[in-house]
């Protein structure tokens, strides 16, 4: 039997996975010749493949050198010496490879794996790209290709190798999967879903796809089909970290707040140095008024991540919530040192600032709320009036956030007016436009953003103070300086001038989609003391009451409300006008009352609003206001105790 027959034979054993007869016949192959350097090269092969990566040097370095041009041999050479940590050496005989054979993919390929595993990523694409147009139907080749894109987070280019890989390869499931994950960052979320069911039905008990349908899922607003896909993750892999903190995310969303909580301790029980998992126990700790927790999971984040500028930020919020002032100001500072354009941060200490009443310091900073990701944009392009003279153009001033911030704000138009000498254009709610149509400083009132003139500049309205230069607040003197309609004032005469005194107006609830409304706002059940007050007759000023409430309400004798009548702020106003006392929680019906000089009691949170300050029970806004606050969180009660000794002064 010849050489070249037994080299054959071997070759065959190989091929077909007999790899004990193959290396016996390469051995006997390489006793006859210890220079065939093909039984040299596939021996090393062998060898590689069994677990012995020295050896394989040894065979196949022998190899290339009976016959340097072997490429072949010189990238599974590149492979052994990658195998024992010789990455530069793997690389230089992936190099030889492509120089001795210019158009063999396979160095290509493996020289991008080795430059990504070691984070050399622009290199890793050139090495992909160039495997990809030798061999255009190589499916692993564009898989990784675009997991190199994902890494760079060139994203339409890592979904563009995705999707050449399945149509390479229609049953490969990673590449389903990875290339919904990408879809899902793209924001296409529907053609994700369908790549996502794609590589399920090739793998069904694929534990990270299950976790990527359920962030897909999540995306699209699906959310109890989401923490299906999340527990089927977990059923499949208890220990994958991420669908236990995923399903800790749906939880949280779906106001299921103590779940959310025991999944995120799930998660930090598989890793208890997982910051997210950390980070986002704190946000729900604190969403469940659980402050010093929420401080200690933000901290704890903070220790195993130092550079987390989120955590830093919400550990600010939660001291600020807790009275811890000096403390909030420097978790907000930490968080300007890691990221100096964290929009929130700044308006954190805004926040602070003017809580303060340190007006000269808060203004500037309270424009950065239109930087932060949950403040909606005005979407008006003119260029920003700052407070110059502009006659004969027109000036846009355009109201933000609440129907109060608009009633607060809208006493700077006559200095707008005076300044700007231009035309100037108010766009506000439909709500307050009947309220607003007989306040100075107005030429043109419009509701809707069409009914918008050509404008050469624009103004939002709570940026007024900060242009205006103010270091207080130039009231008293200008209030009232809005009115209630007369044929609105007419409207509501009789029937209260028929009621025997006192009449008190009443707002329990600001509203719902307020991100701070739940420490805000009471039930109507802590105004049943006032309401058992000899004499008092009690007139609702909501204007929309939740069914809980109105079955609280139902059983109370002497009260009045008017929801179907309550249509706007002006109908608020003329009804309000004929009350001997407001008392509200923090809503837009204490701003009325103060617009109008009504007398008012304001019920405040341990910690308030900005805008009401601490430690005071009178305010700079509205002279006819008094304050009554929390001394401790939640303790509504004594709040309302304080109020009802206060109305028996007053009226009995």
């Amino acid at each position: 039997m010849d050489t070249l027959t037994e080299l054959d034979r071997a070759i065959d054993h190989h091929t077909h996975g007999r790899l004990s007869e193959a290396r016996e016949m390469y051995r006997r192959v390489l006793r006859k010749n210890p220079r065939q350097h093909d039984a040299l090269h596939l021996s090393g092969v062998l060898a590689l493949q069994t677990g012995d990566p020295v050896a394989a040097i040894h065979l196949i370095g022998t190899a290339v050198a009976i016959r340097p041009e072997f490429a072949e041999a010189h990238c599974h050479l590149g492979l052994a010496c990658q195998a024992v940590g010789q990455n530069e050496e793997a690389l230089r005989h992936f190099h030889e490879s492509t120089r001795h054979k210019a158009r063999f993919p396979d160095p290509w390929f493996h020289r991008g794996n080795l430059l990504a595993e070691l984070g050399r990523s622009e290199e890793a694409l050139a090495a992909y790209s160039h495997a990809v147009s030798l061999a255009p139907q190589w499916a692993e080749a564009h898989y990784n290709l675009g997991n190199t894109f994902v890494t760079l987070q060139r994203w339409p280019e890592a979904e563009a190798s995705y999707l050449r890989a399945v149509v390479a390869k229609p049953d490969f499931a990673a590449a389903w999967f990875n290339r919904g994950l990408t879809l899902g960052t793209l924001g296409r979320h529907e053609e994700a879903l369908h790549s996502l069911f794609r590589g399920l039905s090739l793998e069904p008990d694929n534990a990270g796809g299950h976790n990527g349908l359920g962030n897909t899922l999540l995306e699209l607003g699906r959310l109890e089909e989401a923490v299906a896909a999340y527990r089927r993750a977990m059923a499949l892999d208890p220990a994958l970290i991420d669908a236990v903190y995923n399903l800790g995310r749906v939880h949280a969303l779906r106001q299921a707040l103590d779940e959310a909580v025991a999944c995120y301790r799930a998660a930090l029980a598989l890793d208890p140095g997982f910051a997210p998992a950390l980070y986002n126990m704190g946000n729900t700790l604190s969403r469940l008024g659980r402050l010093k927790e929420a401080q200690e999971a933000y901290r704890e984040a903070i220790r195993h991540r130092p550079d987390y500028a989120e955590a830093w930020y919400n550990l600010g919020n939660t001291l600020r919530e807790d009275s811890r002032f000096d403390e909030a100001f420097e978790s907000y500072r930490a968080a300007l040192r890691i990221r100096p354009d964290f929009a929130e941060a700044h308006f954190g200490i805004a926040v602070l600032e003017l809580l303060r009443g340190n007006f000269i310091q808060g203004w500037p900073l309270y424009e950065w709320r239109f930087k932060k990701q949950d403040f909606p944009p005005h979407e008006h392009h003119q260029p920003l009036w700052n407070g110059q003279r502009i006659p004969g153009m027109t000036l846009l001033v355009h109201c933000e956030q609440g129907l109060g911030d608009g009633i607060q704000f809208i006493r700077h138009l006559p200095w707008v007016k005076d300044s700007s000498a231009a035309r100037v254009v108010l766009l506000c709610p439909e709500s307050l436009r009947r309220l607003f149509v007989s306040m100075r400083g107005i030429d043109l009132l419009v509701t809707a953003p069409e009914e918008v003139p050509s404008c050469q500049y624009q103004v939002p309205l709570m940026s007024l103070p900060y242009l205006q230069g103010k270091d207080w607040i130039p009231i008293p003197e200008g209030i009232p300086y809005l009115v209630a309609p007369v044929a609105e004032v007419e409207r509501f005469r009789a029937e209260i001038s028929s009621v025997d005194r006192p009449c008190i107006g009443i707002a329990w609830r600001g509203s719902a989609t307020h991100g701070n409304d739940s420490i805000r706002s009471m039930d109507p059940q802590w105004l049943l003391p006032l309401h058992k007050l000899h004499g008092v007759r009690l007139f609702s000023l909501q204007k929309e009451v939740s069914p809980g409430d109105r079955e609280v309400l139902a059983g109370w004798d002497g009260f009045f409300a008017f929801e179907e009548r309550l249509t706007d702020m002006a109908a608020t106003a003329g009804l309000m006008v004929h009350l001997d006392l407001v008392i509200a929680v923090d809503t837009s019906v204490i701003h009325l009352a103060g617009a109008l000089g009504c007398r008012a009691w304001l019920l405040l949170p341990h910690v308030p609003d900005w805008r009401w300050m601490l430690d005071r029970s009178d305010s700079p806004w509205y002279p006819d206001l008094r304050l009554f606050r929390q001394a401790e969180r939640g303790d509504w009660g004594g709040v309302m105790a304080a109020v009802v000794d206060a109305a028996k002064e007053q009226f009995i």
